[in-house]
């Protein structure tokens, strides 16, 4: 059995249905539509800092997986190692922030991972790209080899197959790192009137005075699937996106996403995108921009042209549950960060992201900082077969 790899610079070269055959059970941020446009609208660009070497695995001549990469000089904004790459290049001189990086640019999002749908042996496949992955990082002097927000606690398949992949990995000296994200998980409720029972009667409560409050406004909330909407809805998008980066960010920075990325959601991926539109007297007020696929929603982006006390939530939380229920998602994903999303009825989950160092030097140095901030956290374990867990 003949296996052959290749690199591929841009996703624009690789068929859209293999790409989407093998992503089928994957999450709609692994499809190939979102990748092109990231990349044709320059958000995912050399220019950005992200390098396309997407990675296709051919066996017998067929093509049977790819793993979506980037070769990255700098460690900004990948989310998920809150740091970690940047403080250990500063300490030690090191440059690990130079490597590949197997995530979905710009979209910290629980979901990454290889892609391989319909293989008979999908951990061979994936140990196989992983091998190849080292022979790149050590031919081209990477320092690194990281995987950020993976599939791991939410892929589809068995929770054997997802503790096999994670013992491959820290078989092959990827360090797995934990963070914390929000779900919202469907328990069966029959309506919106039935999730608000988990609550305790003080925070029931102040909910329903909250969307009171958005009624007596005059605000009407709807959803409006991608499909059905203009070109135009995806550009108000884009205006809204700006306004709350600008708000949180300043104007110094410039976005991640521009108007054509926008523009080419609606031309290769409205059929995964949905928008909360809260509207009065006709005229939007607010909108959120959501992701869905199978039976899992994902919340993106979100702006105002006018504040309202509790539009935010109303648009981009309580709507999308409403939405949710009705619907039969049995996952809402609310997007990153945000304490206040635990006290509307999310609930916190780990998310897994991995990283492997190169060099010997490099390595060692890198444990050594690592298990030192591990003892003074006191926080995760070195087991005796060697994982290493922070």
């Amino acid at each position: 059995m003949a296996l052959r790899f290749d690199v591929v610079s841009e996703i624009s070269r690789i068929d859209p249905e293999l790409w989407n055959r093998l992503s089928w059970q994957a999450s709609p941020i692994m499809e190939w539509g979102y990748f092109y446009a990231l990349e044709k609208s320059g958000s995912a660009s050399p220019e950005r800092g992200y390098r396309p070497r997407h990675l296709v695995l051919y066996q017998d001549g067929n093509p049977v997986a790819v793993a979506p990469l980037y070769q990255r000089e700098r460690s900004w904004v990948e989310f998920g190692d809150g740091g970690l790459l940047q403080f250990l290049a500063e300490l030690t001189g090191y440059p690990y922030h130079v490597g590949l990086l197997a995530a979905v640019p710009l979209t910290p999002v629980p979901g990454y991972q290889f892609l391989c749908h319909g293989s008979p042996n999908p951990l061979r496949l994936h140990e196989a790209l992983l091998d190849y992955i080292d022979f790149l990082c050590d031919t081209q002097k990477l320092v690194t080899s990281r995987m950020y927000f993976t599939a791991m606690e939410t892929a589809a398949g068995d929770a054997r197959s997802r503790q096999d992949l994670h013992r491959l990995l820290v078989g092959k000296g990827y360090v797995n790192l934990k963070s914390e994200y929000c779900l919202w998980f469907n328990r069966g409720y029959r309506s919106f009137d039935d999730f608000l029972k988990v609550f305790r009667s003080s925070r029931r409560h102040k909910i329903k005075r909250e969307l009171r409050d958005i009624a007596a406004a005059g605000i009407d909330i709807r959803m409006v699937e991608g499909r059905e909407a203009p070109e135009s809805l995806f550009d108000d998008m884009y205006r809204l996106y700006v306004q709350t980066w600008t708000k949180h960010m300043g104007s110094d920075l410039r976005p991640f996403f521009n108007q054509q990325f926008f523009r080419l959601l609606h031309e290769r991926f409205r059929h995964r995108c949905a928008f909360s539109i809260a509207s009065r007297s006709g005229e939007t007020v607010a909108m959120a921009i959501f992701y869905h696929k199978g039976k899992q929603l994902y919340g993106r982006y979100w702006g105002a042209f006018e504040d309202y006390p509790f539009l935010h939530f109303a648009t981009c939380y309580y709507h999308p549950i409403r939405y949710a229920i009705g619907e039969g998602y049995q996952v809402l994903d609310p997007g990153f960060g945000g304490e206040h999303k635990l006290f509307r009825g999310f609930e916190v989950v780990p998310a897994s992201h991995y990283i492997k160092f190169y060099g010997d030097e490099e390595r060692k140095f890198a444990y050594s900082v690592l298990e030192r901030m591990q003892a003074r956290a006191k926080a995760g374990e070195v087991s005796s077969k060697g994982e290493r867990r922070f």
